[in-house]
């Protein structure tokens, strides 16, 4: 698709790796060389400082574009990722190791059609881990979006390189999803180029991801509202998920 083959130009500079999202995630990973899964990986930022620091990486994406930035990034760093191109609903018939860190953030896995699609991954994400291993989720904050009616997300901008990324909510009482319509927009000189997506979410609510959760397997697990252990609560921007495998 025209807007994912465009979008994966810049998803760095839209999608920059954040410097607490990196370090949460390296705190639980333990010390080098664990073994981490990257799920909805995107161009792999995430991945990429991960192995720097001489972890073993796995990443997967649904989009052959993400994972061909990856495996280029990955290549100029002499990096050694295993990126594949997965749905990550088929991530049980795709991945046969295990883990010691499974991560999936930025708000991917509420791109799942159903709350039993959801369930039924974060079970195939539970056996792909380790005894103790640890599973990280992080999602937008959808009890605030619904109690306050949010329609839009804030506007992602990079002057620099002439981006804009904008990005509304239109919620369907009615379905139960999510209307994400996106606006990417390029300026290049005097010319400016429009691309615009729209697909289906699911607002997963933190009652229901705690249900989910454990219908996973996942009896242990804590929500925060930040990447800085900050407690979660219903006015929390986003909702960030530590669950353990016992």
């Amino acid at each position: 698709m025209k807007f994912y083959d465009e979008i994966s130009k810049y998803y760095d500079e839209i999608f920059p790796v954040g410097r607490h999202q990196l370090e949460f995630i390296r705190q639980l990973a333990g010390s080098p060389a664990s073994k981490i899964l990257d799920v909805a990986c995107g161009t792999g930022g995430y991945s990429t400082e991960l192995a720097k620091l001489g972890h073993t990486l796995t990443a997967v994406d649904v989009d052959i574009k993400m994972i061909q930035s990856l495996s280029a990034k990955a290549s100029s760093l002499n990096l050694e990722i295993n990126a594949l191109q997965c749905d990550m609903k088929e991530i049980h018939e795709k991945l046969e190791q295990r883990f010691d860190l499974i991560f999936c953030i930025g708000n991917s896995i509420v791109h799942l059609g159903s709350l039993q699609e959801i369930t039924d991954v974060l079970k195939a994400l539970n056996t792909l881990l380790y005894k103790d291993g640890t599973l990280i989720l992080q999602i937008i904050n959808y009890d605030r979006i619904i109690k306050y009616g949010i329609d839009e997300l804030p506007v992602i901008e990079n002057p620099k390189i002439g981006v804009k990324f904008i990005r509304k909510y239109h919620y369907k009482e009615s379905t139960g999803f999510i209307d994400f319509n996106t606006i990417l927009t390029v300026e290049k000189g005097d010319s400016k180029e429009v691309y615009e997506n729209s697909v289906k979410l699911l607002p997963l609510e933190s009652q229901d991801m705690s249900r989910a959760l454990i219908q996973a397997g996942f009896q242990k697990f804590d929500f925060y509202g930040d990447f800085n252990y900050t407690p979660y609560h219903l006015d929390s921007y986003m909702l960030v998920v530590k669950a353990a495998k016992q």
